[in-house]
């Protein structure tokens, strides 16, 4: 998503400074604060009005991540879940939508924290797409094996976007979505854009 968004950044000729936040505070900072983007964000009918949407730079197969050695934990449905804790991201889609269907959340500030909690056993799964496992793994000194993906929720296999404050310059918005559609016409952006691999089992809730 980064190299996507320095891509289209360097086509428009902006200068900017990436920063990191907890998903919280990311958005609030980014509904308030002009001439300042944001990624990767899930565009739900909630949040269109939010922002501008100025393209795709991630694609998510989230579903239930849990600890390989918990051979106790058995969904076998989606709805098998709701007898489990589930650490989701405070604000999130994922948070959101599970808060809906009356799961049993645990809200934490970022990812790194709801791991903490899975293999510390406060939890008993995560939310998280699959390929960030092995990342994870090696954040907190796993074998990759330590950690099961057990299925995606079709509800949260969405696109990520880049978005812009609604009162940001006209004129760096027009940069923006024309840097963007000449970057989205590589064969290197569609590469980066999707993987193969996600042609993965998952919950149709």
């Amino acid at each position: 998503s980064t190299d996507i968004v320095n891509h289209v950044l360097q086509e428009a000729d902006i200068e900017s400074h990436i920063r990191v936040y907890p998903w919280a505070r990311a958005f609030h900072i980014a509904k308030r604060m002009p001439n300042t983007l944001i990624y990767s964000v899930a565009k739900t009918p909630e949040r269109e009005s939010q922002f501008h949407w100025l393209g795709k730079v991630a694609y998510f197969r989230l579903g239930f991540v849990s600890l390989t050695q918990r051979d106790d934990i058995k969904i076998n449905k989606f709805e098998d879940a709701k007898a489990y804790r589930i650490a989701v991201q405070r604000g999130d889609i994922s948070a959101l939508y599970l808060a809906e269907k009356q799961f049993a959340i645990v809200e934490t500030t970022d990812i790194k924290q709801s791991y903490q909690l899975l293999i510390s056993k406060k939890v008993d799964l995560v939310i998280d797409d699959p390929q960030y496992i092995n990342s994870m793994s090696q954040h907190f000194n796993l074998a990759p094996t330590q950690l099961s993906f057990i299925k995606a929720i079709d509800d949260l296999s969405v696109y990520g976007y880049l978005a812009a404050n609604k009162d940001t310059d006209p004129q760096l918005i027009k940069r923006l979505q024309k840097a963007f559609e000449i970057v989205e016409k590589t064969s290197w952006y569609q590469q980066k854009l999707l993987n193969p691999y996600y042609n993965i089992e998952a919950f149709n809730d």
